[in-house]
């Protein structure tokens, strides 16, 4: 037996290869972390507000189900203290439903940049005079929505929480 002085031994090792696979099938992380922490570092160093989504349901978690994707959505409302935004998701065209999706919006500050953040880039539209947008062309996958006032730089951007499109 070895003493909490002594040097890792085989034995240590292959107790801590198991330890890391009971964690690993009892907590997994998630397949997107490195994603979230991404927006996380990107929230803090923007100092935005983040907008709440609206219906709880739509939230994912951890645990015994972690490889059940999560089902994409359709329409969905945030709300932050300065802006509301209602995103709906549709198919780019009729003849190629799966293949791209257009997202149809509304934002509460009509002149707002609205920018969807995907894994393949950002592309962003300024809302017309009612609030309205559309960004076409959107891959399926996650997207987070980025809110900001052109015609004034001193209000800080509203960041929603990743959506599955």
């Amino acid at each position: 037996m070895t003493s909490h002085t002594d040097a890792i031994d085989a034995r240590d090792v292959a107790n801590l290869r198991h330890v890391r696979d009971l964690f690993a099938h009892a907590d997994p992380a998630p397949d997107d972390l490195a994603e979230r922490m991404k927006f996380a570092i990107t929230v803090h160093a923007l100092h935005a507000e983040v907008a709440e989504l609206m219906d709880s349901a739509l939230l994912t978690t951890r645990g015994a189900e972690t490889k059940v994707e999560p089902t994409p959505t359709e329409s969905v409302t945030f709300a932050a203290a300065s802006v509301s935004l209602m995103v709906s998701v549709g198919p780019m065209s009729t003849e190629e439903p799966d293949d791209r999706v257009r997202v149809d919006g509304w934002v509460t500050t009509p002149g707002a940049r609205v920018e969807a953040v995907t894994n393949e880039g950002s592309s962003s539209v300024v809302s017309d005079a009612n609030g309205r947008f559309v960004l076409d062309d959107l891959p399926h996958g996650p997207v987070h929505f980025m809110v900001t006032d052109p015609e004034n730089q001193d209000v800080r951007p509203v960041i929603t929480p990743t959506i599955q499109v």
